[in-house]
């Protein structure tokens, strides 16, 4: 007889196409949450029999509707989201020889990443588990009491009749999940998303695009936007150019130079409705060194045409560009300020940059310093002579490279990872298991940073953008990124980011920060250092933690636990 099968697992496992009965989390309690959190599971689902019985099946055949029903106050059947898993084909799942015990495999292959509406229906397929994502809001009402209830999962065939269900406890705890204190930015590439859906650079069609995905970046827990003045100098090939995405624009007539700033103020109110409360510009030289210009199209004498690029030497007098920053940074300092923004900007030099760029990093630094003196400027390095040399006051190192900053106390730390960080510290590929990704809140909490960067929310090329991908087909190449590594989103029909495993798990992350944050105002910071360490043989370190989803869970129904108790006993201190 053919048997419908459905198993509540952890949002941290990833079920591969080859892989047998998910049990390693398991989901046997509740499902806990603080007040305002958006907390996920996934149903494992696959049909089962006689393998004479399951020869005969068509997969359309069995196709099921899945109903729910909510016994959750405060929460209706249809405020719970539910998404199908999809596979996705990786060719390039990991650089060469990177593979440290922590991935799921190295190997090109399927692995689950894409979630994708299915409309309420699924195809339960002989012998193979697939799942499907749940996340529930739960609300954010100021309640200071707990409750439980049960959502219950059917899955009904074509007659309606009911094939197999599953029911799942959920538990609100009554504290309210904080704000996010942490600045945190996925560069948003707006070229990439008119080169995907075929629209001209700021048409109307692509700013209702764009504004849709920063519209995902803020609800997913990104507070700062990277804001293209010009064409962003950012993994582009020696001599290459992509799409023209400048919101700025320039005029010089009679050797004068003059600028625009109403696409910017239109970018600026539109990331602010979206929820960004904060800003970074685009860098002002090019990656990896500094040595040469954004490209930059200006208005000249009625001719529009390109004024620097490649070609132009940053630092040269002669180049032009000193005495272009000149005019234009005051420019742009006074409209920050008309926008209101100006504390809440930060700029950039050059991308990862090297101890081999310090000079020609310095050299560009000096040029735009003397107009930016309120701001702060930041930049992803990682080598500690340019902290040490007083060339950038706010580096950015990588997870694996962190360790001589934070002996340098480096006052309002931040971290990034991207390609290059592929052994032992956190990271995102496709290739790595779930809690490789969500144990970043953990470490962001443990080394109280104060910020977080990744270069790919929707980097939809190649390394040095040689070509455009198709994410759904093509999610790692091997020119350059492993899958996962360049977006966390992919590009849907109609304009619709689609979601995938790592956003979300990313958000989990975020939330074990804000819940740490939250209990460390009720006991102290000591204490809930304490809480994440205990049992472990050294403190939490971006090298060294638990590779284990159980763990991970663990500490985190722990930190809810103590947040549970102790803002009990303050709300009861509180009434005598």
């Amino acid at each position: 007889m053919v048997t419908y099968r459905m198993i509540p697992i952890s949002s941290l496992d990833k079920i591969l196409p080859d892989g047998g009965e998910p049990g390693m989390n398991r989901i046997d309690g509740p499902v806990t949450g603080l007040a305002g959190e958006t907390v996920s599971f996934q149903l494992a689902f696959r049909l089962e029999g006689a393998a004479e019985e399951l020869r005969g099946c068509g997969a359309n055949e069995h196709v099921a509707r899945i109903a729910v029903r909510s016994g959750l106050p405060g929460v209706p059947a249809e405020s719970v989201h539910i998404r199908a898993v999809r596979d996705v084909p990786v060719e390039f799942a990991a650089y060469p020889n990177a593979d440290d015990g922590a991935y799921l495999s190295d190997r090109p292959g399927l692995y689950p990443d894409l979630l994708q509406d299915a409309g309420g229906y699924v195809a339960f397929l002989p012998a193979r588990w697939q799942s499907l994502w749940v996340d529930i809001d739960l609300p954010e009402e100021d309640d200071p009491a707990t409750w439980n209830g049960e959502l219950e999962f059917a899955a009904e065939d074509r007659d309606g009749r009911r094939v197999a269900s599953v029911g799942v406890s959920v538990r609100r705890i009554g504290a309210r999940l904080p704000e996010l204190e942490l600045e945190h930015t996925e560069w948003l590439y707006a070229d990439c998303l008119a080169q995907w859906y075929g629209v001209p650079v700021w048409s109307e069609e692509h700013w209702r695009i764009v504004e849709r995905f920063v519209r995902l970046t803020a609800k997913r827990g990104v507070t700062m936007i990277y804001t293209p003045l010009f064409t962003p100098p950012l993994d582009t090939v020696v001599g290459g150019e992509r799409p023209t995405t400048q919101l700025v624009g320039v005029r010089r007539t009679n050797g004068a130079w003059s600028f625009d700033f109403a696409l910017l103020e239109r970018w600026v109110a539109m990331c602010q409705a979206a929820g960004i409360s904060r800003f970074e510009m685009s860098h002002l030289f090019t990656q990896w060194g500094a040595e040469r210009c954004p490209k930059i199209v200006a208005t000249v004498d009625g001719v529009e045409r390109k004024v620097f690029g490649w070609s132009t030497a940053a630092a040269d007098p002669a180049s032009e560009y000193p005495e272009f920053l000149a005019a234009f940074l005051p420019e742009l300092d006074r409209e920050l300020h008309r926008l209101g923004i100006a504390g809440s900007t930060v700029f950039h030099v050059s991308d990862e940059p090297t101890a081999d760029n310090l000079d020609s990093y310095l050299a560009a630094k000096a040029v735009v310093s003397p107009y930016l003196g309120d701001y702060r400027i930041m930049d992803a390095l990682s080598h500690i002579e340019f902290y040490d040399s007083g060339a950038c006051e706010h580096p950015i190192p990588a997870d694996d490279a962190i360790e001589p900053f934070v002996a340098a106390h480096v006052p309002g730390l931040w971290t990034y990872y991207c390609c290059a960080q592929t052994t032992d510290v956190p990271n995102r590929f496709m290739a790595m298991p779930s809690y490789r990704n969500r144990v970043l809140g953990f470490l962001l909490y443990a080394y109280d940073l104060a910020g977080f960067l990744h270069w790919g929310f929707n980097f939809y090329n190649t390394q040095f953008s040689l070509r455009p991908i198709n994410p759904y087909v093509e999610p790692g190449t091997p020119e350059g990124f492993p899958a996962g590594d360049a977006f966390l989103v992919y590009p849907g029909p109609g304009g619709e980011p689609e979601e995938s495993i790592r956003m979300m798990v990313m958000e989990e992350a975020l939330n074990d920060l804000r819940a740490c944050r939250l209990l460390e105002s009720l006991v102290g910071r000591e204490r809930v250092l304490a809480l994440l360490n205990e049992g472990l043989d050294e403190p939490l370190a971006f090298a060294r933690y638990p590779h284990s989803a159980a763990w991970l869970l663990g500490r985190r129904a722990a930190v809810d636990a103590a947040i549970e108790r102790h803002a009990g006993s303050s709300r009861a201190s509180s009434r005598h």
